[in-house]
């Protein structure tokens, strides 16, 4: 008699960016109840403020509906969200929707300020006291702040300053300037929290004010104050070269931390300059610069020069660029260097965490699949690593804590010698 084992078919992983990850952070956390996810295009139920459609490709969306579930990750491939699959629609050629409800799996990374940012209903403190919300898309005027803090003490509440602004563009975090505002001002009242509210769209439709009105309202305050005005600021630039721009490069495993501290480091130093700081992570670029590419050694080399072109040609025209790929040959980490320095500055940082730290922390399985073997060529375990010895930097995140680490850089992004400074244990 024969028997047979058969596998279990795997959901699909569609990763999200931009402002579609926006978008699923507030209908998971609950902002766009009483929407609990995706329907499909003409079907949206009346009580909905908006239609949330998710398109994706074909194959994805029959597979989804045979497993009748979903992976939605970030652009990492990190899964955020299941999705529960409870319909499929006709898309473009090649493509199709997906209707389903939502359940977070966990929070999402990317910038900016994500201490703050807020997906959820506002938290009731422990004597559940009343919650005056305040809003800001500007820099708040001083009138704006005695308003609401007198109102707060008059109710006795908690005040909540909640910065509210569009899709953020990597390295241009226009909503940063609003942040800092606000949390000079949290010193002033006792009572006083901090928070960022990302929205999909923002002041462009009646549609957009209709889903930002029903996102405030969400979030649980008893008295809300509307101060979406514009108000005038300045922020003087911080980061300068006197030869064209900067590369600031991060090598180190997978796992090792570079990609979330070349985010932090991004946003840090958007903070104190108008410059816009691009971010090129290694999984973003490799998607969109080298689709065609594989994992050989070749190909991975071509999509470094590939990346490091790129983060030149930024430079060349005064732009700081913050690259986070794995880079594990020194000879492709020369050429960049290369490039980079014919037009302006270079930093290597050595994000050399331990890789039994890297491969515990496994986010996305990688390890665990080139240990089966069911990966080839992946560095540090059937594929080399050579340690750069040039260095501008080295920090281990086992041993050094992000903001830590992202303080220690900016304050020594100017000062970096030949010899490298360890930022570990």
């Amino acid at each position: 008699m024969n028997s047979y084992r058969t596998t279990p078919l795997a959901p699909p992983c569609i990763a999200l960016s931009g402002a579609r990850l926006d978008e699923l952070e507030l209908l998971a956390g609950g902002l766009y109840t009483p929407a609990t996810g995706y329907c499909l295009p003409g079907a949206m139920p009346e009580s909905w403020p908006g239609s949330f459609t998710l398109e994706v490709s074909a194959a994805d969306g029959d597979l989804a509906m045979l497993c009748r579930s979903a992976l939605l990750t970030d652009p990492d491939g990190t899964p955020l969200v299941r999705m529960d699959v409870t319909g499929l629609g006709q898309g473009n050629p090649g493509r199709s929707f997906l209707a389903g409800t939502l359940t977070t799996i966990r929070a999402a990374e990317h910038p900016p300020a994500r201490e703050f940012r807020i997906c959820s209903p506002l938290p009731r403190d422990e004597r559940r006291r009343t919650v005056v919300t305040a809003v800001f898309a500007t820099p708040p005027l001083p009138s704006q702040i005695v308003e609401s803090v007198d109102a707060a003490r008059a109710m006795n509440a908690v005040l909540w300053m909640i910065a509210v602004c569009g899709p953020q563009c990597h390295g241009s975090y226009s909503v940063l300037p609003v942040l800092a505002e606000l949390r000079a001002v949290q010193h002033l009242f006792e009572d006083s929290r901090v928070g960022l509210v990302v929205l999909p769209t923002f002041g462009g439709t009646s549609a957009d004010a209709e889903q930002f009105r029903h996102v405030v309202k969400n979030l649980g305050g008893d008295a809300i104050l509307d101060f979406t005005t514009p108000a005038p600021h300045s922020v003087q630039p911080a980061l300068e070269s006197t030869k064209g721009g900067t590369v600031i490069f991060m090598t180190g495993f997978s796992g090792s931390g570079k990609s979330t501290l070349a985010r932090a480091l991004t946003e840090r130093l958007q903070e104190d300059t108008t410059t816009p700081i691009t971010l090129l992570d290694g999984d973003d670029t490799r998607r969109i610069l080298s689709p065609g590419l594989g994992f050989s050694k070749e190909d991975r080399e071509a999509n470094i020069r590939r990346l490091g072109w790129v983060a030149a040609q930024i430079s060349r025209v005064g732009g700081t660029v913050v690259c986070a790929p794995i880079a594990p040959f020194e000879s492709t980490r020369q050429e960049v260097r290369e490039m980079a320095q014919a037009v302006g500055k270079f930093v290597l940082v050595h994000v050399c965490t331990p890789l039994e730290v890297c491969e515990a922390r496994d986010r996305k399985g990688l390890y665990a699949k080139a240990r089966n073997g069911e990966l080839t060529g992946f560095t540090g375990i059937d594929s080399p690593y050579e340690v750069p010895a040039d260095a501008d930097f080295s920090i281990d995140t086992s041993f050094m804590g992000i903001g830590e680490a992202v303080e220690k850089l900016a304050e020594n992004l100017h000062t970096a010698k030949p010899q490298a400074l360890e930022f570990s244990g």
